[in-house]
């Protein structure tokens, strides 16, 4: 018997009038009071529990109680090959394990609590109800930092994700109890993240307004474009993408729309770091095939930048390099090609995060306001994804525009803000397209989004020959191609033996484009101009 059959029974038990409505709604007498005008609906929520609302103002718990039923009989059916997922802890101040909400694969829920012999009991009677992560949250409250609260666990943990406090009632939507406001009294500020349903909204309302009494700053929030925290975080959205649209007591925040005349607008140069190739305060795509020498590219890039010899606008300067990078090893490759490319070392920064739970990866667009924070303090220059696509949230969909365009925008603002170039390194898809630009790995926003876009390649009818060249530049004149070589160098004797790497080494420009040299156009030319052994390495950059 499912669960809402299991409380149209109990109503019609009890001799409540039943009457069904659309779909699985029914609207029925309360059982908890004398209800002479049917006031309880019942209906079956989205993930499949029952539902269940007296418009007269019974609690949930007052509702069930009489019915002789339980929390978990309104929940649905586990599936034969259901599997946990995860277990959410509810402890009391001191760290103690109250009880845990468990989270199944297809998605179910079960509460449950310990049996004081190493198992469980699959109820929750008795047992005292508080916020999720209770200690942090007092710890919050008396610290002035602000709190953030969730409809659900998975929500709250993403937004922790962020490094706010973040917690959640019991149950979700329609469960705040008056002791969950009574925890959060005399906090400093406190933001609800509404789900964009009329449920969720109401529900976001309900804690608002028990909170306003308690606390010095109280509103609710919601996406602009998804559904709750975790579709938000995870299309690459951050805290202050939120759209304020409740105060307690006030009116909903409004949106005015102002015009300026372009008069006013002070116009600037666009400013390179490499000339012609990566513009400052924007995204620059390098892509490539895998081995195909657009890490070697870069990362002499970086080292001519870190000694002030890369012709652009921080020439004579040198200048720091931040560099994320998830493929390689420090040790055994990167930090050998820079010293193959004669960087200054000390310039270049190799980025680590320290989070509450100890050593992570960084994140984007979770980690963007600190790593501006930290590359404005070393002066960085060039900020370097290797590769773009493992540094952006892991449930991105990198084939979905809408996605993809919400990830980047972010991290094209903190590049606007740092004032520093950032180029993230991109394979080619498998596809069979001649567009250079449709060979990018993933959705089109990727070479839509960056102003720049590099390509490295091999050059057809030419012995071991490659070149460099672009195939997008929205703020200029196209840059001419470069021909280059990997060649390999002996950078270091250790006591386990030398330390071999591979190194670039530049070739001519050339005015032709990489469609041309891609489909061999003019062979003879490529075979004569792609690398001249009077153009030293140390002569372009």
């Amino acid at each position: 018997m499912s669960g809402l059959d299991l409380v149209i029974g109990r109503l019609e038990l009890f001799g409540a009038r039943v009457q069904a409505g659309h779909g699985d709604t029914y609207v029925a007498q309360c059982p908890a009071h004398d209800d002479h005008n049917p006031s309880l609906v019942v209906s079956r929520g989205t993930d499949g529990r029952v539902l269940v609302h007296c418009h007269a103002g019974c609690t949930y718990e007052e509702i069930l109680n009489t019915l002789g039923l339980e929390s978990k009989d309104l929940m649905p059916e586990l599936e034969e090959d259901a599997q946990e997922l995860a277990a959410y802890s509810y402890t009391d101040e001191n760290g103690t394990l109250l009880y845990q909400v468990v989270r199944y694969v297809p998605k179910a829920f079960r509460q449950r609590r310990p049996d004081g012999n190493g198992g469980w009991l699959w109820n929750m009677e008795g047992v005292r109800r508080v916020l999720y992560r209770l200690p942090t949250v007092l710890d919050a409250v008396k610290c002035g930092a602000t709190i953030w609260i969730a409809e659900g666990e998975k929500d709250a943990e993403n937004l922790m994700t962020q490094g706010v406090c973040a917690t959640t009632p019991l149950g979700g939507a329609g469960k705040w109890r008056s002791e969950y406001a009574d925890t959060l009294k005399g906090a400093t500020k406190v933001v609800i993240v509404a789900d964009a349903d009329e449920p969720g909204r109401k529900h976001a309302r309900v804690i608002a307004d028990s909170l306003a009494p308690l606390v010095g700053n109280v509103g609710v929030v919601e996406s602009p474009s998804h559904k709750d925290a975790t579709d938000h975080l995870v299309a690459g959205l951050g805290l202050r993408d939120f759209r304020l649209t409740y105060r307690p007591g006030g009116e909903a925040p409004t949106r005015r729309v102002n015009l300026f005349s372009a008069n006013k607008v002070r116009v600037r140069p666009v400013r390179w770091i490499w000339e012609g190739r990566m513009p400052a305060g924007a995204l620059t795509l390098l892509a490539g095939r895998e081995g195909g020498g657009k890490s070697s590219c870069a990362y002499d890039v970086a080292a001519s930048l870190t000694r002030g010899v890369l012709p652009g606008c921080c020439y004579g300067h040198p200048r720091s390099v931040i560099v994320a990078a998830t493929e390689d090893s420090w040790e055994h490759t990167i930090a050998p090609r820079l010293m193959a490319a004669r960087a200054e070392l000390g310039l270049v920064y190799r980025v680590e995060v320290e989070s509450s739970e100890g050593p992570a990866e960084v994140v984007l667009p979770v980690d963007l306001d600190e790593l501006v924070r930290v590359g404005k303090d070393v002066g960085a220059a060039l900020f370097l994804l290797d590769p773009l696509l493992s540094r952006l949230s892991p449930g991105l969909d990198t084939h979905k525009d809408a996605e993809v365009r919400r990830a980047l925008e972010p991290l094209v603002r903190a590049s606007n803000q740092a004032d520093w170039a950032t180029v993230g390194i991109i394979h080619l898809s498998k596809a069979a397209v001649t567009d250079p630009l449709q060979m990018v790995m993933g959705s089109r926003a990727f070479p839509a989004v960056a102003r720049s876009v590099l390509f490295v390649g091999n050059t057809p009818n030419t012995h071991r020959r490659r070149m460099l060249g672009q195939i997008k530049n929205n703020l200029g004149q196209f840059a001419p191609s470069l021909f280059f070589e990997i060649e390999g160098e002996r950078v270091a004797d250790t006591p386990e033996g030398p330390v071999w790497t591979s190194r670039v080494r530049w070739g001519d420009e050339s005015t032709l484009s990489v469609p041309e040299i891609l489909q061999g156009a003019n062979a003879e030319r490529l075979v004569e101009t792609a690398f001249s052994p009077a153009i030293a390495r140390s002569d372009l950059f």
